[in-house]
């Protein structure tokens, strides 16, 4: 099978799902269902198609080549995206997925640079790190842990505070404390992926930081345990515990 086929098919898969509102997740599990029909070889070619639509930043298209790297590929597959960061004409957007890519794959050889481009993110206040944050729990969680409380000590910090050191305005804060409140769930999960007094050990780093920025990450993270699904996902018994050990934190 040659370059074209593997476009043409892709092309056809695009306008069967074309009407989906599901984020692409449709059509990303319907790309993985075409490539288990292709010989070994051919796999790889899709695999380099897919690759170049990624480094091509090809409108509409990227997130979905990316999205099915990460489902089907390894460690060699994330090397091959290393040298795409190179470029300085790809969007953040682009950049966070791709560094997020590598990250999942377990691309040992790009950590320093992953670890870099986060501590880098999270520097600048930018929330669309944080789903590169809950990963780098899992891999790299001494590391991870005393970023994640700087940014959340400075991030929810009030804004009257005069010893800030990088003091933002109340709709500034408004804007982040939003954008956390959306990714908490990302967050406990990576935490937890650790364990579950890791979740309390970075309660604890940012309290110490800042009190009441302390308080307002605890109190974003029982509104989320305080879910109707949270029992469901993480089990009562484990809500429980950990929503009063983290009550606890909040009332210090």
């Amino acid at each position: 099978m040659d370059r074209n086929a593997i476009i043409k098919a892709l092309e056809l898969l695009e306008r069967e799902h074309k009407a989906d509102a599901d984020g692409g997740d449709r059509l990303v599990r319907a790309v993985i269902r075409y490539a288990r029909t292709l010989a070994p070889g051919e796999r790889q070619a899709l695999e380099r198609h897919l690759l170049a639509l990624v480094d091509a930043h090809a409108d509409g298209v990227w997130p979905i080549a990316l999205a099915t790297l990460v489902r089907t590929g390894n460690a060699t597959t994330g090397r091959s995206l290393i040298p795409m960061l190179t470029a300085s004409d790809r969007s953040p957007e682009w950049s966070d997925a791709v560094v997020l890519a590598m990250m999942r794959l377990g691309c040992a050889n790009a950590l320093g640079m992953c670890r870099d481009y986060v501590r880098e993110e999270l520097r600048q206040h930018h929330v669309s790190a944080l789903p590169m944050l809950a990963w780098l729990y899992r891999t790299d969680v001494g590391y991870a842990l005393p970023l994640a409380a700087r940014f959340f000590a400075e991030a929810l910090a009030l804004p009257t505070i005069a010893s800030r050191v990088r003091p933002v305005s109340a709709d500034q804060r408004a804007r982040v404390v939003d954008g956390i409140r959306r990714q908490m769930g990302s967050q406990l999960d990576g935490l937890l992926a650790s364990s579950t007094a890791t979740v309390l050990d970075l309660i604890d780093q940012i309290t110490e930081l800042d009190a009441e920025a302390g308080r307002a990450f605890a109190g974003l993270l029982l509104d989320h345990l305080a879910r109707p699904e949270a029992p469901l996902q993480y089990g009562r018994r484990a809500v429980d515990a950990l929503g009063e050990a983290v009550r606890l934190r909040r009332g210090a």
